[in-house]
């Protein structure tokens, strides 16, 4: 087992190189403090203060535009390097005097140091890479399961947009979410679903379409970040503030299907500044398939609303011929030719539902 660095003997001098050789035996110790410390300055300060037997070591990074030697008695200093590039510099001092061992094992601080600083850098970028590639298939996972979600939705657009919301707040980091939709059949009376798995009033509908954030974006058609509240002017202007708990960032997106507007997807925060251009990117990706989900729910609705207009349409077609079938032979050929067209068009309407 090697001796305790901070128990060797100094070097004699049938053996200048001992000391050296001794304490280069123990530089593994620099890099795994570098591997296994976010901020690996203390443990290498006092690796190399157990070096070179100092009473105070500071290791001073980045160099700074002073002179990398000081003339101060009683204080030994050298560069850190790494490769050639200095970037930093080493200041010993201890009562006891200096000397080539010390010099020598300044040399060899110098660049191990370096080495353990570039080395945790790199394992710092590894690690930022490890996780964005975690969060980059967390993301890929629930872009799937909505995904999923939206193929094999309900057809009714206010249960649709209940089961979408509640999806939102994981996928964009965010801790609420609403859906606001505008029925096209009645646009007086906007249904707004939350997060939390309930519906609005349709006068709180009103209010958010008209006054909150999802208006803000109805109107510019443009997806937007809120970063901080309290100082953000498109915010305080606002009437209603979309939510009974404080938010300190938003960020909102329009549902949109080609020149239509079919509502506005929003999602809120307690922590300021939380959102940037990737949470509005993957909200708006989010958008996207909400409305593609809706334009075929309200697709789906019409068409069997009009499957149902047409089969009433037959009957009365129906009771019509009867009546007609013994007064105008060219009226009955007529009429047959609009039943058999009206029979042709609920058989398309059928198929395409």
């Amino acid at each position: 087992m090697p001796t305790p660095l901070n128990t060797m003997p100094f070097a004699s001098s049938n053996h200048p190189n001992r000391r050296l050789r001794e304490a280069l035996v123990g530089c593994g110790d620099f890099f795994a403090a570098a591997r296994r410390q976010a901020d690996p300055l203390p443990t290498l300060r006092d690796l190399a203060a157990d070096w070179l037997h100092a009473e105070q070591l500071e290791i001073i990074v980045p160099a700074g535009t002073g002179s990398l030697h000081t003339g101060e008695p009683g204080v030994l200093s050298g560069p850190i390097l790494i490769g050639r590039r200095v970037i930093g510099r080493i200041e010993v001092r201890r009562s006891l005097p200096y000397t080539e061992d010390d010099q020598a094992l300044l040399v060899a601080l110098g660049q191990i140091i370096g080495a353990a600083l570039e080395f945790s850098a790199q394992q710092g970028q590894l690690d930022q890479y490890y996780h964005q590639s975690q969060a980059h298939a967390d993301t890929l996972d629930r872009l799937l399961g909505f995904g999923r979600l939206v193929v094999s939705a309900t057809s009714n657009p206010r249960q649709l947009a209940l089961e979408l919301v509640v999806q939102v707040p994981h996928m964009v980091t965010g801790e609420r979410a609403g859906l606001l939709l505008l029925p096209v059949d009645d646009p007086d009376g906007p249904i707004l679903a939350l997060s939390n798995g309930t519906f609005s009033s349709t006068e709180r509908a009103r209010d958010v379409r008209d006054h909150g954030l999802a208006g803000l974006v109805l109107g510019s058609r443009v997806p937007m970040i809120i970063d901080e509240t309290d100082t953000d002017a498109r915010w305080l202007a606002i009437r209603d503030r979309e939510q009974d708990a404080p938010t300190r960032c938003a960020m909102a997106v329009p549902l949109v299907w080609g020149q239509r507007l079919l509502g506005a997807l929003t999602v809120t925060t307690t922590q300021s500044r939380l959102f940037g251009p990737p949470q509005l990117n993957l909200l708006e990706l989010a958008a996207c398939h909400i409305s593609l989900a809706v334009h075929a729910a309200n697709s789906d609705a019409y068409l069997a609303q009009a499957m149902c207009t047409m089969s009433d349409l037959l009957h009365e077609l129906d009771l019509a011929m009867a009546e007609v079938s013994s007064a105008d032979p060219a009226a009955l050929s007529r009429l047959q030719a609009i039943q058999q067209r009206l029979a042709l068009q609920q058989r398309t309407i059928h198929e395409a539902i």
